[in-house]
Parts: structure tokens; C-alpha cells; sequence
């Protein structure tokens, strides 16, 4: 499952949210009882499917010692998990938590990330896009030749 594209949303007053519709059918179709987990990564909510969040639970346990930072990457994951489920018109309850952790007010972004969906302030998004990226040594030094 990827999820691409994004769409300008607005939260409404208890901080619900239509995904947009190919999202709502990937994972409906996808995920047999239409749930899905959010969470929060890199500052940003971030919704993955169950079974996602049991290989990323999966993938934690390999490691043996971890270190503060990665103890806190843990921490920030765990505490923000909420399954939520998805209604049949794509709608989502955000809880409070992840819309404050989220920095999520009226206005939002929702847009594919691959594997996962984020869901961020418009205007942290517009800044996103704002940026320069110089990333060509990095595509090199991963053998990524774009096709265009």
C-alpha cells in the first residue's frame, strides 16, 4: 500500500477529518475492520495501518541498548498511538493529544508519505515546500538514477 497526493482539509470542531478518498479505499480495502493507527514521527502525525505498527513494534524489540535519543523516539511513538477507525466517507477522530502534539489547529495537509500518511499544519506544509533540497549526492550515493 502507498499513499500519494495530498489534499487541503479543515479539521471541524471535535477535530475530526476526511481523508481523502483514494486513502479511505486503500484502507478499507486493506485493513478487513477499517481501523488505522496515528501516531506522532518527526513532529507530525502519521497514520499507518495495524499491521505496520505491529512489524514497527517488531523492529523495535531488535534493539538491545538503546540510547536516550532512541529511548525517546520510543516514548514519542508509544505514547501517541491511537487505533482509530475510519468511517465509510474517509472520516477520522484525531484526538486532542495527537491534534496538540501535532501542532494541528483548523487547517491541515494530508498527503502520502509511501507507506504512511501525514497529516501537518497547512502552513508547516506551504514552508515544507518553501525549501531548497539539495539531495543529488545522496541519490548517487544510493545508486538512484530519477527517470526524469
Amino acid at each position: 500500500m502507498r499513499f500519494r497526493g495530498h489534499v487541503h482539509r479543515s479539521l471541524d470542531e471535535k477535530g475530526r477529518l476526511i481523508l481523502p478518498s483514494a486513502f479511505r479505499d486503500k484502507l478499507l480495502g486493506d485493513t478487513p475492520d477499517g481501523r488505522l493507527v496515528l501516531t506522532i514521527w518527526e513532529k507530525h502525525v502519521i497514520g499507518i495501518t495495524p499491521e505496520q505498527w505491529e512489524k514497527l513494534e517488531q523492529e523495535l524489540e531488535k534493539i538491545k541498548a538503546p540510547s536516550r535519543q532512541m529511548q525517546n523516539v520510543i516514548r514519542i511513538f508509544f505514547s501517541g498511538y491511537e487505533e482509530v477507525a475510519v468511517a465509510k466517507n474517509g472520516r477520522i477522530a484525531i484526538p486532542a493529544h495527537l491534534r496538540k502534539s501535532g501542532k494541528l489547529d483548523k487547517d491541515v495537509v494530508v498527503m502520502g508519505a509511501g507507506r504512511r500518511f501525514e497529516i501537518w499544519p497547512a502552513e508547516s506544509f506551504e514552508s515544507l515546500l518553501d525549501e531548497d533540497y539539495d539531495v543529488s549526492e545522496e541519490f548517487a550515493d544510493n545508486s538512484v538514477a530519477l527517470p526524469f
